[in-house]
């Protein structure tokens, strides 16, 4: 059946309703229906009371004479939940996970009044778009684990757990005689979805779980249009692809912000609400740490540094960079491409020198000394190692990303990478790399090396080494202003590689 994506009320089988909200972003969830005579089952309620109400009264003018007997939450998110006063008499049903979580929720009460405290900017704008005033928690009064059967006038409704994907109590709301499944969140559809206290392999295992229901044929999900079995599948792609970047990343020790930033949303860039890549990335990371970090409270502070920013300035086009390559010689030219293009790997040229061709003289100019740092004195690994404190230090994804990829062709490891953010302290860094890293926070921190790491560094390299060593850090740090304040984008070829 095509159901039209419009606010409102529509039949998806016979006797069986999904109340709509576009464009289903944050706070516009869907709720269900299930009717038989003069029953009926409420699939969810909705964000705030204005919401519900509205939601009740379409009911009522579609379906007159029909009681809304009994309602299932789907999951503890307030846009599934938080109208529920508004049926006092309905038997109210959730899993018992999912009861526990919205009796310790008090969400509501901050978003109906902060106070002084100081929202992330997109919970802020959630009081700008929704009126939580009046909210009254309203809990189940009768839970299950695993599966429960319930039965609406002469109708079946299964009822069926899903524990830890989305949230840890979410719940499947299957009508086998109409072939409609009611998902909860534990099905976006046209945006990013959210990982809150879940595990990304069960979310997967979910999918897989809602392929195999036999006879389903109309989905209704927690957030978007109604949609058949390949949207399952397309999502299903979208978790797949989260979990493998977030690992390669998490092995690598690229922060949590950066490689969310350098998620390949290949196929997936018409996705709606691309910040809570943020929390998907997180809960993998979180997953993987094993020890509750990062928590979903500091994701969300990281959301107001999310949005990829308009370049300052953009990259000049390549038509342009290959006029300024045929004024260029020697280094330039090679960087540019008009030499020796086994320099980029058969890759265009990076965006970083694109954007330092607005101004060709200083990119020229520049282009010697980054080919003598690159090729210069101090040993590969070593140089890598000391760019990619660098660039961690200085809050540049886009240096660093570039770096993970030369640093493992040239001797570092993936656990060594992986390392770098923590520092010269990470008891598995042998007395040289210790010393090499304690010479980056220095030059970082006070713009001069100590006497002790001086020494230290002198006893496995010479005078000429270091003073490299000092132009590259100073020069990497350079170009990380560069590349941070004029936001340039990391290049189109690199954002998807392997971290």
């Amino acid at each position: 059946m095509d159901v039209p994506y419009a606010l409102g009320l529509h039949e998806v089988a016979a006797d069986t309703y999904a109340y709509l909200q576009p464009d289903g972003s944050l706070g516009l969830s869907n709720a269900g229906l299930v009717v038989s005579g003069n029953e009926a089952l409420l699939v969810d309620t909705l964000f705030t009371v204005p919401q519900t109400r509205d939601l009740l009264t379409a009911v009522t003018r579609a379906l007159p004479g029909v009681a809304l007997t009994t309602l299932v939450n789907t999951h503890s998110d307030g846009d599934h939940w938080w109208g529920n006063q508004l049926l006092p008499d309905a038997e109210i049903i959730a899993s018992e996970a999912a009861a526990a979580d919205m009796r310790a929720d008090h969400l509501h009460e901050l978003l109906a009044d902060p106070g002084d405290l100081q929202l992330p900017g997109v919970v802020a704008g959630l009081r700008k778009a929704f009126d939580f005033t009046g909210i009254t928690p309203t809990f189940p009064t009768r839970t299950f684990r695993g599966e429960l059967e319930l039965t609406v006038g002469r109708r079946t409704v299964r009822l069926i757990e899903v524990p830890y994907a989305h949230t840890r109590g979410d719940v499947l709301v299957h009508v086998p005689d109409a072939g409609v499944l009611f998902t909860g969140d534990l099905l976006f559809i046209g945006g990013h979805p959210v990982i809150h206290t879940g595990l990304i392999g069960n979310w997967i295992a979910a999918c897989e779980l809602i392929l195999g229901l036999d006879g389903v044929e109309t989905i209704v999900p927690g957030h978007g249009p109604v949609v058949g079995k390949a949207e399952v599948r397309r999502f299903r792609a979208y978790l797949e692809r989260v979990r493998d970047h977030s690992t390669a990343a998490h092995r690598a020790g690229t922060p949590v912000l950066q490689a969310a930033l350098g998620t390949d949303l290949t196929g997936f860039t018409d996705l709606a609400d691309p910040e809570r890549l943020l929390l998907n990335v997180g809960a993998v990371y979180r997953e993987l740490n094993g020890d509750g970090t990062p928590t979903e409270e500091e994701l969300f502070g990281l959301f107001d540094h999310w949005t990829v920013p308009t370049p300052r300035l953009a990259p000049r086009p390549a038509a342009e960079l290959a006029a300024l390559a045929e004024r260029a010689t020697g280094p330039a030219a090679r960087l540019l491409g008009g030499g020796d293009p086994e320099v980029l790997d058969g890759h265009p040229v990076p965006n970083v020198l694109a954007v330092i061709g607005h101004h060709p003289e200083l990119l020229i100019a520049l282009a010697p000394l980054l080919v003598q740092l690159n090729q210069g004195l101090l040993p590969p690994r070593t140089r890598e190692l000391a760019i990619l404190r660098t660039a961690h230090r200085s809050g540049s994804p886009y240096e660093w990303q570039h770096h993970v990829r030369i640093a493992g062709g040239v001797g570092l490891t993936r656990a060594e990478i992986a390392r770098v953010p923590e520092g010269p302290e990470h008891p598995d860094w042998d007395a040289n790399d210790r010393a090499l890293l304690r010479a980056v926070d220095e030059l970082h921190d006070g713009h001069r090396l100590s006497s002790a790491v001086w020494r230290a560094l002198l006893e496995r390299h010479s005078e000429a080494q270091l003073l490299e060593l000092l132009a590259l850090v100073g020069t990497y740090r350079t170009v990380a202003g560069i590349l941070n304040t004029c936001r340039v984008p990391i290049d189109d070829w690199l954002a998807g590689a392997p971290s």
